[in-house]
């Protein structure tokens, strides 16, 4: 509980920072927020394959996490390292189904990512593709976390596919907040989602240990 506490504490200190400073307590703690849960997760001391695929997602998204927040943005390589993320949470969920998958849900999701990225189109210029293939790779991870859920009904997917829910609607509040219309709730709405959905997953991986 008490290393919880110093997880949400640090995600607050970042997310308060990214509206009044100073400019150190913004850098240090965005990336340190996803820390402290890898350095949670490897104290469970799992050896299984879905932990670690969700530690090296932890990894991907800090290397994700600095560049997105460096004075001269890199937006893109911020995007590969997500992207990255994604594929390895991907893999963690789908390794944990067992039984026959739904079709209803990726239709859903999926049907969501194109309206998402239909809407964002006018805005994106040559970002159009990166931006459209990571829609479709988030999807997919939340499709994937989303069927392990009905198919077991755990505690541990249950996590997971909250985690993915959440990663979704920050991404999609980040996009817009990038490429429509810019605000300072918006900052604190999507690090706070992204913080409770990589705090989800994280929390996935050690119940899976327990």
């Amino acid at each position: 509980m008490w290393s919880w506490l110093a997880v949400s504490l640090s995600g607050l200190l970042h997310i308060s920072a990214a509206t009044q400073g100073p400019k150190w307590q913004f850098y240090f703690f965005k990336p340190f927020t996803i820390f402290l849960m890898l350095v949670l997760l490897i104290q469970t001391g799992g050896e299984s394959a879905y932990v670690w695929l969700i530690g090296a997602g932890l990894i991907f998204s800090m290397i994700g996490d600095v560049f997105l927040m460096l004075p001269k943005d890199r937006f893109l390589f911020g995007l590969a390292s997500f992207l990255g993320a994604h594929v390895l949470y991907s893999c963690a969920f789908w390794s944990q189904l067992s039984g026959s998958m739904v079709w209803w849900l990726p239709a859903i999701l999926f049907a969501a990512g194109i309206i998402i990225f239909l809407l964002l189109l006018p805005n994106l210029g040559n970002m159009a593709l990166p931006v459209l293939g990571y829609i479709l790779v988030i999807a997919q991870m939340t499709w994937a976390a989303g069927e392990v859920w009905l198919t077991s009904r755990t505690g541990v997917s249950l996590l997971a596919f909250s985690g993915a829910l959440m990663f979704m609607l920050s991404d999609v509040i980040l996009a817009f907040d990038r490429f429509k219309h810019s605000s300072k709730l918006s900052t604190t709405m999507v690090m706070g989602s992204y913080y409770v959905a990589q705090g989800l997953i994280t929390a996935s991986a050690i119940a899976f240990q327990a």
